[in-house]
C-alpha cells in the first residue's frame, strides 16, 4: 500500500440505480472512419504505408437508458485511442454524459497510425492529423445520433468458456483466458438492435498493407447477416501475448492469411449464435456507473524521448506521471469494468475473480491506450522483455488493480 502515495484521485462516485421496474431503453450505431487516402499502419514495423481497403474500419457504439441513468460502449477498429484523443472526443457529445462514453478499440493491427510510432523513421509522427480531427467529429456525431433514437428495448445475456483453435498465450500457453460474454438488445418487435461480444484476443492474423479490422470483420458480419443489428466486439485482457491461433500459417504469403483471419471471426460468431439461442430476457436492465482517475508514473524512457521528439504528445504528462481511468458499469445482472491498456490475463483472472456480476466483462484498451499493463512481479521479467518496452512503468498493472478494487468494493455494498 506503499504506492498510494503516487495517485492523486478524481473519484466520480457510485451512481444509484435507475429504477427497479423501469423501462429500458436502447439504440446502436455505426459510423465509417476508414481513411479515404494512404495512411501509415500502426503496429508491426514503421513506414508500412496503406495500398487499399479490404473492408471499411468502424466505429460502433451502443446507447442504453434506464431510469434516468445512461451509458455509451463505443468500439473502435484502431490500434489504440490515448485518454488525450478520447477526451477531445467526449468534448463533442451531447446527449450522454461525457464521462459515460466508454470508448474503446478493438487493436486492429491495420489500421491507421493512432499513436505515431510507426512514421517513416522513428524520430516522426506517422498520424494523420486531418484524418484523426475528423474521426473525433465522426464518433462523436455518431453517439449523439444514436442517443437521439433510443428505443424501448429488452436485454438478454450469455456466456460460455474452453474456446478451442481462436486464440493462444504465445508466451504462457497455460494461461489463457477463453471466456466469451455476450449482450444482446432486442427491440420490442424481437429484433436485434445489438449484440455486444467480448472476447480476449490481438486481431493480428494480417499483417500486410490493406486496411482491415481482421478477424472483427467476419465476427460482425456472420452475426448481422443472421440477425440484424449492429455487431459490436471490444476486446479483453490480451496482453503479454494473447493473439489469434493461426493454422497451417506457412502456406499463405506472410501476412496474408485471409482464410484464417475469416475462420477465427466465424468461430466466434458461431460460438455467440450458439450461446444467445437459449438466452432468456432479464427482468431487470438496471444501469450503475462509477470511474476513478489516477496518476501512474512514467517511468519508460523511450516513450520519454518520443515525446521531447513531438512523435508522442506531451500534453498526455502532468509533471512525471501521466493521468488516466478505469469504469465500472452495471446493467442488470452483468459487470462490466474498464482496463485502460493491454493488461495481462493473469490480471484479467484476478479481477474476475473480485467482481460480482455475470456475465462478467473486460473492455481492454477502453479508456486509454498505455500500452502493456503489467504487475509488478511480471514487470522486467526476461519473458515480458517486448511487453515491458511498451509499457509506461512498473506500477501501472498495481495502480490499476487498487482503483479498480475499489470501484467493485462500492459497488458491493451499493447493491447491498
Amino acid at each position: 500500500m506503499r504506492y498510494l502515495g503516487l495517485i492523486l484521485i478524481s473519484f466520480l462516485g457510485v451512481v444509484a440505480p435507475s429504477q427497479s421496474g423501469a423501462q429500458l431503453l436502447a439504440a446502436a450505431g455505426k459510423v465509417d472512419i476508414t481513411p479515404s487516402r494512404p495512411v501509415y499502419i500502426a503496429g508491426y514495423g514503421s513506414n508500412r504505408k496503406s495500398e487499399g481497403v479490404n473492408d471499411p474500419l468502424w466505429a460502433r457504439c451502443l446507447v442504453l437508458k434506464n431510469g434516468g441513468q445512461s451509458i455509451a460502449f463505443v468500439s473502435c477498429d484502431l490500434l489504440g485511442l490515448s485518454r488525450l484523443h478520447i477526451e477531445k472526443i467526449r468534448a463533442g457529445i451531447g446527449r450522454v454524459p461525457r464521462e459515460r462514453v466508454l470508448i474503446g478499440c478493438t487493436h486492429t493491427h491495420s489500421g491507421p497510425d493512432t499513436y505515431g510510432q510507426w512514421g517513416p523513421k522513428p524520430t516522426v509522427s506517422g498520424v494523420d492529423t486531418d484524418w484523426l480531427k475528423s474521426t473525433y467529429g465522426k464518433i462523436a456525431m455518431m453517439v449523439d445520433e444514436t442517443a437521439g433514437r433510443l428505443l424501448p428495448a429488452t436485454l438478454k445475456y450469455a456466456k460460455t468458456t474452453g474456446l478451442k483453435d481462436v486464440s493462444y498465450n504465445a508466451r504462457v500457453k497455460e494461461i489463457l483466458d477463453t471466456d466469451l460474454a455476450v449482450m444482446q438488445v432486442n427491440g420490442q418487435d424481437g429484433k436485434a438492435v445489438a449484440t455486444f461480444v467480448n472476447y480476449g484476443c490481438h486481431p493480428e492474423v494480417l499483417n500486410n498493407r490493406k486496411m482491415t479490422s481482421d478477424f472483427p470483420h467476419w465476427l460482425r458480419k456472420r452475426i448481422e447477416d443472421a440477425q440484424g443489428g449492429v455487431a459490436i466486439y471490444m476486446n479483453g485482457a490480451q496482453g503479454g501475448m494473447v493473439t489469434a491461433d493461426i493454422k497451417n500459417e506457412g502456406k499463405y504469403p506472410k501476412g496474408e492469411a485471409w482464410p484464417e483471419a475469416e475462420r477465427i471471426g466465424a468461430e466466434l460468431a458461431r460460438v455467440t449464435l450458439q450461446i444467445l439461442a437459449d438466452a432468456k430476457p432479464v427482468e431487470d436492465a438496471a444501469i450503475t456507473f462509477s470511474q476513478r482517475q489516477f496518476l501512474v508514473p512514467m517511468e519508460n524512457a523511450g516513450f520519454k524521448m518520443l515525446m521531447q521528439a513531438g512523435v508522442l504528445p506531451s500534453e498526455m504528462m502532468e509533471g512525471e506521471n501521466i493521468r488516466t481511468e478505469v469504469s465500472r458499469v452495471t446493467v442488470g445482472p452483468a459487470e462490466f469494468l474498464t482496463l485502460p491498456g493491454e493488461a495481462l490475463p493473469n490480471i484479467g483472472f484476478y479481477l474476475k475473480r473480485q467482481m460480482s456480476g455475470d456475465p462478467k466483462f473486460l473492455l481492454g484498451l477502453t479508456g486509454d491506450a498505455l500500452g502493456y499493463i503489467l504487475t509488478p512481479e511480471d514487470y522486467g521479467l526476461n519473458l515480458y522483455r517486448y511487453e515491458t518496452s511498451v509499457s509506461i512503468g512498473s506500477m501501472m498493472g498495481r495502480l490499476m488493480e487498487e482503483n479498480l478494487l475499489v470501484l467493485i468494493k462500492d459497488g458491493k455494498k451499493g447493491r447491498k
